[in-house]
C-alpha cells in the first residue's frame, strides 16, 4: 500500500507515535496535518515544571534496549538520564524486605511463576497455537485463555508469595492481574527473557518526555490543537470533528489508544453509547472492541517535600507495599524533591474517585516513613483513568483478546485508508519504544 507520490495525510493524535509518524511522513514529502484534542502535544507523555525542577506525570521509563527511543534522544541532542533505584523496599503486613532479598516463601513462588511462564512461552512458540496449552498439567485451562490472576492463584503456594506476584506484575501491567489475560501477559513477558536484568527501566528522557514531544512538534508544519474527532471513515479517508467539520485525506493515521480508536471508527458502538440505533450505512466490519486492547487503570500521585529525607535514611525512594500508595519511586528531577506513588487497578479507581487523593497517599506513605508527613509541602494527582482522551495509562490484553500467534502484532493491517499507530499496535506494547516502532511501520506503509 506504499507509494512515492505526495499525499495529503491527516494524523489523529499528537502523542509521541503521531508526532514521530508525522515527522517521518513529512521527510518523505507528504503534506501532513496533525489533529490533537488536547491543548498540548505529548498525549500520555507529560512533563510538569515545578520551580527549579520537574517530574513526569505520564510515561517515564526507558529500558536500555529501547533503541528507537535512545536514537530519537540523540537526534534531538538529548542525553538519557540513568536512574537506577533498585533494589527497592518491600513492605507487606508490616514486614520489611528488599526486592533483591524478599521473604523465602515469596522468593520460591516468584521462581515458580518465572519457570511456569518460560515453559508456557516455549510451548506456545513450539506449537504455534495456545489451544495446545490446554492439556498441559501446569495450566488445566477451561478455555483458550484465562485471567492472569487465576493462573497465579494456581502457581503460587502461599499468601505472601501470591501478594508478591501481584505487586510485581501490577507494577508492570498497571492493572490488577484479575483483569489481565494470561496470554497477553505471556507475550510481554517474552521480552524479558531476551534481555539482561540490567537493561530494564534504566533511563529516563533527559529534560522530560513531554519536552521532547514539544521539540518534535516544533519541526512539524501543521499541528492543530483542541480539535477533537468524532468519527473516522476508513473507506473515504474522512475525519469528522465534534464541531461538525469534515475533512478528507488520501490517508489517515489513527495515533490514539486502541479503545479510543474503536469508538472513532465504529459508529455502531458510538450509536450504542449515545442510546440510539445505528443508521443505515454506519455498520462496518470493525466492531466495538476491534483493537482487542484495554487501558490500564492507573493514577500517579506526586508528593513534594522540602528535603530528600529518603536519601538521608539511605533509601532510594523505590518501594512496593500493600498500602494505598502501592508503588513509589523518586520522581523529582532537577532540584525537585518528590516521590511518585503509582496506584493501579481497583485501588486506583477508588483513589481516582476521591477528592483527597494526595492525603490518602501521604498518610499511607507516612505509616511506613513518618518523615513524609513532616517534610511534605505539596502534592498533585494525575488521574489517567478519568482522562477522556486516553481512558487509562497504557494498553493491555484482557482475557481472550490476545492474538493466537505469540509474536503477531495487532493493528498492522491498514483498514481502507486508515493506518494505525500507538503503543498498542506494536511488539513493544505499552512502551514509548512501541509507540515509535508503530510510527516507523506506518511511515513504511504509506
Amino acid at each position: 500500500m506504499g507509494g512515492d507520490s505526495e499525499m495529503k495525510i491527516g494524523v489523529v493524535g499528537a502523542g509521541i507515535a503521531g508526532l514521530r509518524a508525522a515527522m517521518l511522513l513529512e521527510q518523505k514529502g507528504h503534506e501532513v496535518t496533525i489533529f490533537e484534542a488536547r491543548d498540548r502535544v505529548g498525549g500520555r507523555m507529560l512533563t510538569v515544571d515545578r520551580g527549579e525542577g520537574w517530574y513526569e506525570a505520564g510515561g517515564e521509563w526507558i529500558d536500555a534496549d529501547h533503541h528507537r527511543v535512545l536514537r530519537l534522544c540523540r537526534e534531538f541532542g538529548v542525553a538519557p538520564e540513568k536512574s537506577s533505584q533498585w533494589p527497592g523496599l518491600v513492605v507487606y503486613q508490616g514486614e520489611f524486605a528488599t526486592e533483591n532479598q524478599v521473604w523465602p516463601e515469596a522468593e520460591a513462588d516468584a521462581a515458580l511463576v518465572h519457570e511456569g511462564a518460560v515453559q508456557l512461552i516455549e510451548q506456545w512458540r513450539k506449537d504455534g497455537d495456545p489451544s495446545r496449552l490446554l492439556n498441559r498439567d501446569l495450566l488445566d485451562l477451561d478455555s483458550m485463555d484465562m485471567p492472569l490472576g487465576k493462573w497465579l492463584d494456581r502457581v503460587c503456594s502461599g499468601v505472601q508469595g501470591r501478594w508478591w506476584a501481584e505487586a510485581v506484575t501490577r507494577s508492570d501491567e498497571g492493572e490488577d492481574t484479575a483483569q489481565v489475560g494470561l496470554l497477553g501477559w505471556l507475550r510481554g513477558y517474552a521480552h524479558y527473557l531476551e534481555r539482561s536484568e540490567g537493561e530494564m527501566s534504566l533511563y529516563r528522557i533527559g529534560g522530560g518526555g513531554g519536552r521532547l514531544c514539544e521539540r518534535m512538534a516544533e519541526r512539524l508544519r501543521d499541528i492543530r490543537l483542541g480539535r477533537a474527532v468524532r468519527l473516522i471513515d476508513p473507506d473515504e479517508g474522512e475525519i469528522e470533528f465534534v464541531d461538525g467539520e469534515r475533512l478528507v485525506f488520501d490517508r489517515v493515521v489513527g495515533a490514539v489508544p486502541g479503545p479510543i480508536l474503536d469508538r472513532l471508527i465504529d459508529p455502531v458502538g458510538k450509536a450504542q453509547e449515545e442510546g440510539r440505533e445505528a443508521e443505515v450505512g454506519e455498520i462496518r466490519e470493525w466492531s466495538i472492541g476491534g483493537s482487542g486492547t484495554r487501558m490500564a487503570r492507573a493514577v500517579k500521585v506526586v508528593l513534594e517535600f522540602d528535603r530528600p529525607w529518603w536519601r538521608e535514611k539511605n533509601w532510594t525512594g523505590r518501594m512496593l507495599c500493600d498500602l494505598p500508595c502501592q508503588q513509589t519511586w523518586e520522581i523529582g528531577r532537577g532540584n525537585l524533591h518528590a516521590l511518585g506513588c503509582y496506584v493501579c487497578g481497583e485501588e486506583g479507581v477508588w483513589l481516582s474517585g476521591r477528592q483527597d487523593g494526595v492525603d490518602v497517599a501521604l498518610r499511607a506513605l507516612s505509616e511506613i516513613h513518618p518523615e513524609a508527613m513532616r517534610y511534605f509541602v505539596a502534592g498533585a494527582v494525575h488521574d489517567w483513568i478519568r482522562d477522556e482522551f486516553s481512558c487509562g495509562a497504557f494498553p493491555f490484553f484482557g482475557e481472550g483478546h490476545a492474538p493466537a500467534e505469540i509474536d503477531r502484532v495487532v493493528g498492522t493491517e491498514p483498514i481502507g485508508r486508515l493506518h494505525v499507530a500507538g503503543d498498542w499496535a506494536c511488539s513493544w506494547m505499552g512502551f514509548i519504544e512501541g509507540a515509535l516502532e508503530s510510527a516507523e511501520r506506518v511511515a513504511g506503509e504509506i
